[in-house]
């Protein structure tokens, strides 16, 4: 007897993200908690078996369909590993169905790595929390909590893999298109190997946040600031014809109600030409601030989710096979790439149930791109940022955390680009 198994439509954000995906790109994520103790291996199993029992979507696997990709359910099951291979390292691949995220241990860090079809980082974060939660639970019973609980009903189950984008879909909505203008784009050697360099910074929310304000801005808007000006710092006069554009993922569960664990996000874009709009920090800042001022609204947000909608629902584009569509979604990201010269993603402030934060130090993001990002998040007074990039020079990086560092913000700096030159000269 055939065994009929649930299977379920890709949201729209995640379409892009297969046919894209590749060794140097491989459309992966990390969150990492790190402890105060070294982790327990036995436990963490115990504790993603529960954590994939209250989400059993991420047990799906990625197929191909005769005109959209889509998830199926499978009975496989998530293992526990001690890390074994360079972070973001590749999760999805056509040949060979797999789940499509993985959770790995490194001393007192747990590290969630997550294929972006799956989840974006606001719905991969809840799953991370409720697996750290489950694990602190199992290694301290009776002094942090229980661990994060979701409802067991259906509609609470239907509410994590809830495609958000098709909730809100307006079809009478105007979409406008963006007009964008050639950014500026970071060249140079690229780490062997297809390994990402990491640079992370751990710092004292309060100090940068005080910062901030004495510019009127929020933390977002300052660090944004920060990273054009420190990619400025590295362009000939040449390169500023063009501008210093950054994309900034938003998350619209912000703007629109829902719990799904599933990719809900859209994309600003925030240009500074340094020709025309000035050089000064404050010059870039007033810029930065406009931006977001302009496009932070429901109504742009829901021109994001109209836009995307658009494509699928498309009825001409409807009937397409895959097969053809595939190196239209392929040009598509790689005529987007030419729009944007970095990103930075602020995940925002990570909270836990009670009794467990004196067992956690701190958590952080990073993710694999083609071209620089940083990403941050907070978890009480401690702000983690992370710089990954494949490129070998660390100017922007060292740059930006000097700039932090000359309004006398205290960094801890910890990398990964030494260990990989070490690498590259054993190979040579």
């Amino acid at each position: 007897m055939r065994v009929i198994r649930k299977w379920t439509r890709l949201d729209n954000a995640a379409k892009i993200f297969p046919p894209t995906s590749s060794s140097r790109d491989p459309k992966v994520f990390r969150f990492a908690c790190e402890l105060y103790e070294t982790v327990d291996a036995r436990i963490l199993q115990r504790a993603l078996d529960q954590t994939t029992a209250q989400f059993p979507f991420y047990r799906s696997i990625l197929k191909k369909g005769l005109f959209w990709y889509y998830f199926e359910e499978s009975t496989l099951h998530p293992a526990v590993k001690e890390e074994d291979q360079h972070p973001c390292a590749p999760i999805y691949s056509a040949d060979r169905p797999d789940l499509l995220f993985r959770v790995c241990y490194y001393k007192k860090r747990i590290n969630l790595e997550v294929f972006h079809a799956l989840a974006d980082g606001m719905g991969a974060l809840l799953f991370l929390r409720t697996l750290v939660s489950f694990y602190l639970a199992g290694k301290h019973p009776g002094s942090a909590g229980e661990g994060v609980s979701l409802d067991d009903d259906a509609s609470s189950q239907e509410q994590i893999r809830q495609d958000a984008f098709e909730k809100y879909y307006d079809k009478d909505q105007n979409i406008r298109s963006r007009k964008a203008e050639r950014a500026y784009r970071i060249g140079g050697p690229q780490l062997p190997g297809n390994r990402l360099g990491i640079m992370e910074g751990v710092l004292s929310v309060k100090s940068v946040l005080a910062i901030a304000h004495e510019y009127r801005a929020s933390l977002t808007e300052f660090l944004t600031a920060q990273l054009i000006c420190s990619v400025h710092d590295g362009m000939t006069v040449r390169d500023c014809v063009r501008p210093v554009v950054i994309t900034v993922p938003v998350d619209l569960r912000n703007y629109f109600k829902t719990q799904t664990a599933r990719n809900f996000f859209g994309i600003i874009h925030v240009a500074h030409h340094f020709k025309k709009d000035g050089d000064s920090f404050l010059e870039v800042l007033e810029n930065v601030k406009r931006a977001f001022k302009e496009q932070l609204s429901s109504e742009t947000m829901r021109g994001i989710i109209n836009h995307y909608c658009a494509l699928e629902n498309n009825v001409l584009i409807k009937a397409i096979p895959l097969e053809i569509k595939i190196p239209c979604l392929k040009l598509a990201g790689q005529h987007a790439e030419g729009e944007d010269t970095a990103a930075i993603s602020n995940l925002g402030k990570i909270a836990m149930p009670p009794g467990m934060d004196a067992h956690i130090r701190l958590f952080s993001v990073m993710v694999s791109t083609r071209r620089p990002q940083i990403c941050l998040c907070s978890f009480g007074d401690t702000l983690t940022v992370s710089y990954s990039a494949r490129l070998e020079s660390t100017g922007i990086p060292r740059c930006f955390f000097r700039r932090l560092a000359d309004f006398g913000i205290g960094i801890e700096i910890n990398s990964n680009l030494e260990q990989l030159r070490e690498e590259s000269d054993d190979v040579l």
